[in-house]
């Protein structure tokens, strides 16, 4: 087959995965609904469907009555006069949660509407694992589980003072000794019981809490610069379609970051280093598309996007065209810079038979080579295969399907 036709196929089926990637995006309208489809995606899914749950709920007594005596919890928490009775109102309860979990893998027996929307968006996601081969009933039962307790965990983190896993980056904003604090956590549940007035909406008084929480405390972090491929990521995206692969070594090439350590610095001096690095391999012919990963995370609270301020840098100093570059702006660690470049991998159409490569300073490399039990202790799997360390700066890599599967404790980068 010559190397014509083989593109012209190429940009074929890349064209209708992209499609297709695309239209999966298409219900999430604003900023909330990123942060709740990325943090929650079975919530998310039953969200979706306005008759689902309502017909549920009216189906189904001790279903209705939880429900109610859920919505009178809240609702209770009016008279509250210290922070462990807000808690206690807005997070659900381990029963509640074994509860709720059971009622839907039950419905699912029957509901042929239930398991439908999830056969056709749950499984297919792999957002709580691989699903192939999984018992459509198991899986939303993880699923669902995991996703309450979830939101359990960001109003722990973000009402609550509990530490994160990186406190001195993720930590809450307020001072919970202020005795304004509590004020503001009052302003939280009335906004919540705005909003939930319905008993399917009763359903996510936990979930609009935990999203309320992490908005005040401005860390609505995965809702930032979606949606990508049509805005920060809009030009690579469609270049990647017309793109012969077989003319390069490898299919692109991740530049770890280095947070700014000094307030108000767009970009550290190892991270313009790194971007040379990066601007050199892509002129040299190794990829065509370099990944600049890193979000809003160092120093704490800072207002610079660190992947933003690197795209910025290989443009406008050394001249990498802006059709060549894609961004990660979510990644807090080194673990989700590999992570997330193998979803971009997996989702934006990237040849699956082909290694990528990921550059960095010596120290940074050498610490990826070991990385594989810090990513399983971290996100419960590994998400990429390495191959071989190419230049003391440079390794091999291909994403695993793993990588599309959803982080629950880390609300900012799930």
């Amino acid at each position: 087959m010559g190397n014509l036709l083989k593109a012209m196929i190429l940009m074929l089926v890349l064209g209708y995965l992209q499609l297709a990637r695309a239209q999966d995006y298409a219900t999430y309208k604003t900023p909330q609904d990123w942060v709740i489809a990325k943090n929650y995606f079975a919530t998310y899914v039953l969200m979706q469907d306005t008759s689902i749950l309502p017909n549920i709920i009216a189906a189904d007594k001790a279903l209705h009555d939880l429900l109610k005596k859920r919505e009178l919890r809240y609702k209770m928490s009016e008279g509250c006069k210290e922070l462990s009775c807000f808690l206690a109102a807005f997070k659900w309860t381990s029963e509640e949660i074994e509860s709720l979990t059971k009622t839907v893998v039950k419905h699912l027996e029957n509901d042929k509407a239930l398991a439908t929307l999830f056969h056709n968006k749950l499984l297919p996601s792999h957002a709580y694992g691989i699903s192939a081969g999984k018992k459509i009933g198991d899986y939303a039962a993880k699923a669902i589980r995991q996703d309450l307790h979830a939101m359990n965990y960001v109003i722990d983190v973000y009402a609550g003072a509990a530490k994160p896993n990186y406190p001195k980056i993720d930590s809450i904003s307020f001072n919970i000794a202020d005795p304004r604090y509590l004020s503001l956590l009052r302003d939280v549940r009335q906004d919540v019981l705005t909003d939930t007035r319905a008993p399917e909406q009763v359903w996510n008084m936990t979930l609009l809490t935990a999203v309320r929480l992490l908005e005040i405390n401005e860390r609505w972090d995965a809702a930032q610069l979606e949606p990508l491929i049509s805005q920060e990521n809009k030009a690579a995206y469609e270049a990647i379609a017309k793109t012969d692969f077989d003319r390069y070594p490898y299919s692109l090439l991740l530049t770890l970051g280095a947070g700014p350590e000094i307030y108000n610095q767009p970009i550290s001096p190892g991270g313009m280093l790194r971007s040379r690095m990066a601007a050199r391999s892509y002129f040299d012919g190794l990829a065509p598309f370099i990944v600049v990963s890193g979000g809003r995370v160092h120093p704490y609270k800072t207002p610079y996007i660190e992947a933003l301020e690197m795209k910025k840098y290989l443009m406008d100093v050394l001249l990498v065209p802006e059709e060549a570059i894609l961004i990660d702006p979510h990644a807090r660690h080194t673990t989700t810079n590999l992570r997330n470049t193998a979803r971009i991998m997996l989702n934006y159409g990237f040849p699956k038979d082909k290694f990528a490569i990921v550059n960095s300073s010596i120290a940074h490399i050498d610490a990826v080579e070991r990385m594989e039990q810090r990513c399983i202790h971290e996100l419960g799997y590994v998400p990429y295969v390495l191959g071989k360390r190419i230049s003391p700066v440079i390794i091999e890599f291909k994403p695993t399907q793993e990588a599309l599967t959803i982080d629950p404790d880390e609300p900012l980068d799930p």
